[in-house]
């Protein structure tokens, strides 16, 4: 007589009920992200540290290099920031020439905050490492994969986030 391999009860999350620890493939998983996401942060501050700003208004600079010229609201929202912790962070990069405000192009009471020659620079820089750090770590043919599953995976978390 076989027996049918025995497979572990699924516990589902709950808000009321923490899920069980993960195991086996997916915590290797979620280890390689917190392995990713401390390598990130670690370039990020050195970055950031080369053209004299603190993490978060480096982390601006990239939202307004990979969004464009974009109004200190919405790149508030994209950083988890408040109204007043907006203002300054405009305020010291572009007392450190590396933003500029311009007017909205579709609201004149309102205006956009856009990289400087210099903060694009600063920016580009990052860009660079993280492009060779892709380049030695990917093949080519693993490249879409991999975009993919970083998509999906920040899809995901953003869904069950809410």
């Amino acid at each position: 007589m076989t027996r049918a391999p025995q497979t572990s009860p699924t516990v589902e999350s709950t808000p009321d009920a923490p899920s069980e620890p993960q195991s086996g493939d997916v915590a290797a998983v979620l280890i390689a992200l917190q392995h990713l996401r401390s390598q990130i942060a670690f370039v990020n501050d050195q970055m950031a540290k080369r053209i004299g700003v603190g993490a978060t208004d480096f982390l601006a600079l990239v939202h307004l290099s990979v969004q464009g010229d974009t109004a200190p609201k919405k790149v508030g929202e994209a950083l988890g920031l408040s109204s007043g912790a907006m203002t300054a962070l405009a305020d010291r990069l572009e007392a450190g020439g590396l933003v500029t405000r311009l007017q909205h192009p579709t609201d004149r009471r309102s205006f956009v905050l856009a990289l400087t020659d210099e903060g694009a620079r600063g920016v580009n820089d990052a860009g660079a490492t993280y492009g060779r750090a892709v380049q030695e770590a990917l093949p080519a043919s693993r490249r879409p994969v991999a975009e993919a599953v970083f998509r999906d995976l920040g899809d995901a978390l953003r869904a069950l986030a809410r």
